[in-house]
């Protein structure tokens, strides 16, 4: 089960599951790998297509401006990376039980779980209290970039399957960054959770953080508060909901009272790969040492449209890190990022 860039992970290694997890898993890192700007956004379109959009929105024609980046070209490239039919089949054989990404519904502004499964696995009720509606179907490449659409940045997406939920979709991690509470409605008892900031809150700044002066964050700046607290709050709220009712199960247990709320019956471990506090700023200062050492002097003249990118993302060192890291797709930035991943676990 997947959210945003995840959805991408979990397809591929539902698809790649025939090799083995531990193959999958290195043939997901190579595929981030070989993938590069030109590959995920249109340089041209982005910057003139953008533009032309922007003013003739403010002049009042009839037009819009979707997203900064133009990213039509991903959905050939996801369809070229993923072998769909393999994952289709995996499922079928009972090889994987149920395979779900998760988006935002412009429409309802739910979480939408779209989720392919075997027909001995249940599909869980509408969630009233978290507003997350299950939805069965075959998923394909526009179920995973909806679910990647990160708001503003890359363009909303249009589902069309099933036929009842078509409509247009945005990033799932808006409502539900990280999908626990899916994943024990699919009656999951271990969790594995991958992700890219802590556990636990930063109480305090890092002591090498440099304090600004006194302008206040530019809109970039507020832009990576906007994306850290949307990639970590709802994930910390949710683990420690769940460290709260497994201390309360265990209490229960130990006082040999049986209890009757269902949902207590089993212990939930969770097993989380991500980085400590210690190492809550490594992946946007990876991406801002990668973004400097690529366009930095005559190597702009090289990567020009990583040039442009670092450019527009703007903001200060750490904020212009944190925001890099959500579009370098850059193998050496890729790479990398692989292999500080590995350090976290």
């Amino acid at each position: 089960m997947g959210t945003s860039a995840g959805a991408l992970n979990v397809v591929a290694l539902a698809a790649f599951a025939g090799d083995g997890y531990k193959a999958a898993t290195h043939r997901i890192v190579s595929l981030w790998s070989t993938m590069g700007l030109d590959d995920v956004f249109g340089p041209v379109g982005t910057l003139v297509g953008t533009g032309l959009r922007y003013l003739g929105q403010a002049a009042g024609l009839d037009v819009t401006l979707p997203s900064l980046l133009d990213t039509e070209r991903m959905h050939d490239l996801l369809d070229s990376l993923i072998c769909w039919e393999d994952l289709h089949a995996n499922i079928r054989s009972g090889a994987i039980g149920a395979v779900a990404v998760t988006a935002t519904s412009v429409a309802t502004r739910g979480t939408v779980v779209f989720v392919e499964k075997r027909s001995s696995v249940p599909l869980p009720p509408y969630d009233e209290h978290r507003n997350i509606t299950y939805v069965e179907t075959e998923l394909t490449v526009e179920h995973v970039l909806a679910s990647a659409a990160v708001p503003v940045l890359f363009r909303p997406v249009r589902v069309t399957e099933p036929a009842a939920w078509a409509g247009w979709y945005v990033d799932g991690g808006l409502q539900l960054n990280t999908p626990l509470k899916p994943a024990l409605a699919f009656g999951a008892d271990t969790l594995g959770v991958v992700a890219t900031q802590p556990r636990h809150w930063i109480e305090r700044p890092a002591a090498d953080l440099v304090p600004g002066d006194d302008e206040p964050p530019d809109v970039f700046g507020a832009a990576a508060l906007i994306l850290r607290a949307l990639l970590s709050d709802r994930m910390i709220e949710d683990l420690h909901q769940l460290e709260v009712r497994n201390d309360r199960l265990m209490r229960i247990r130990a006082a040999g009272v049986d209890s009757a709320d269902v949902t207590s019956d089993r212990k939930i471990r969770v097993r989380f790969a991500g980085p400590s506090l210690d190492q809550a700023y490594d992946l946007g200062r990876l991406a801002y040492d990668v973004y400097s050492r690529k366009a930095a002097g005559v190597g702009g003249l090289r990567h020009p449209w990583l040039s442009v990118l670092g450019r527009l993302a703007g903001g200060t060192r750490e904020d212009h890190g944190d925001l890099l890291s959500f579009l370098l797709f850059d193998p050496d930035f890729t790479s990398a990022a692989a292999e500080l991943a590995a350090t976290h676990e």
